[in-house]
C-alpha cells in the first residue's frame, strides 16, 4: 500500500514553486533548500523524507553523507541543480533567533508576481513599496480573500544551519501553508526567548485526517521543534473544501 493513498496536494506543496523558492531568509543565497515535495510533470508529488536541492556538489555530497541519498543532477532549464532524496524525516538544525524566519504575502498570476507585502504595506513592486497594501488585518480574513481570488497567499521563509555540520552554510525552507503562517508568532517567541544559536529539529510530518464528508486525506508538512516544544504544529483540524 502506498504511504499516502489518499494524498491531496496541500498548500505546503507549493514550496517547490521555482519562483517562491529562489529567495531566502539569509542575506546571502542559501547553500541548499529543503522541500516537502518534488515535481513530476508540473505536479507536486510528496516524498517520504526530506528532499534537498543544492547547486554545489560539495554541499549535496555532504547532505547525502549525513542523511543518506545519492545526489542526482536535475536539468531545470537555465540551471543545473543537484537533488538529494534523503532517508531522514527529521533533521537537527540551528536557527539564529527571530531573524531566521519571515513572512510575506504574495500574489501571482500570468507568470508574474504583482503583489508582495508584509500584510500591511507593499514590499513589491518597487514603485509601491511602503504604501498601504489594503490586506485585511487578520490572517483568517486574508485567507478568505485569497480563497476568493482577491488576495495574496503566505510565503514563510525559514533559514537554518545543519546542527551536524553548521559550517556548511545556511539552508532555507519556504512554506505556503496558512497553518504555518498562523504559528509564526509562537515560533518567533520561542526563538526570542532562547540563546542563539537556537537548537531545534526540522521534521517532515505525516498528517492524516478525515473530512466531514468522510474522505481520508493525508499529506506531509514541515514542523519545527524548539527543545521539547513543538512549534509550527498542526493544532487545528483541517477540513477540505
Amino acid at each position: 500500500m502506498a504511504p499516502y493513498p489518499h494524498y491531496s496536494p496541500s498548500r505546503d506543496q507549493k514550496l517547490d514553486d521555482a519562483r517562491a523558492d529562489r529567495s531566502c531568509v539569509s542575506p546571502s543565497d542559501p547553500v541548499g533548500r529543503f522541500h516537502v515535495a518534488r515535481q513530476r510533470g508540473g505536479t507536486p508529488i510528496a516524498v517520504s523524507a526530506w528532499r534537498v536541492t543544492a547547486e554545489d556538489h560539495a554541499v549535496a555530497d555532504a547532505v547525502g553523507g549525513l542523511y543518506g541519498g545519492v545526489p542526482q543532477l536535475l536539468d531545470t532549464g537555465d540551471e543545473h541543480v543537484l537533488e538529494v532524496l534523503t532517508r531522514r524525516d527529521h533533521i537537527p538544525v540551528l536557527l539564529s533567533g527571530p531573524g531566521a524566519i519571515s513572512l510575506r504575502m504574495v500574489m501571482r498570476g500570468a507568470g508574474e508576481t504583482f503583489h508582495v507585502c508584509d500584510g500591511t504595506r507593499f514590499l513589491e513592486p518597487a514603485g509601491a513599496r511602503g504604501s498601504l497594501c489594503g490586506c485585511p488585518a487578520s490572517l483568517s480574513d486574508r485567507k478568505a480573500a485569497a480563497q476568493a481570488g482577491r488576495g495574496p497567499t503566505p510565503e514563510v521563509r525559514i533559514g537554518f544551519r545543519l546542527a551536524d555540520l553548521p559550517e556548511l552554510g545556511v539552508f532555507s525552507l519556504v512554506s505556503t501553508s496558512w497553518e504555518v503562517a498562523a504559528e509564526l508568532p509562537a515560533l518567533a517567541a520561542a526563538l526570542d526567548a532562547a540563546a542563539v544559536p537556537v537548537g531545534g529539529v526540522l521534521r517532515y510530518e505525516l498528517v492524516e485526517f478525515t473530512t466531514r464528508s468522510g474522505i481520508a486525506v493525508s499529506y506531509r508538512r514541515p514542523v519545527v521543534e524548539i527543545g521539547r516544544t513543538q512549534v509550527l504544529a498542526q493544532d487545528a483540524v483541517r477540513l477540505a473544501a
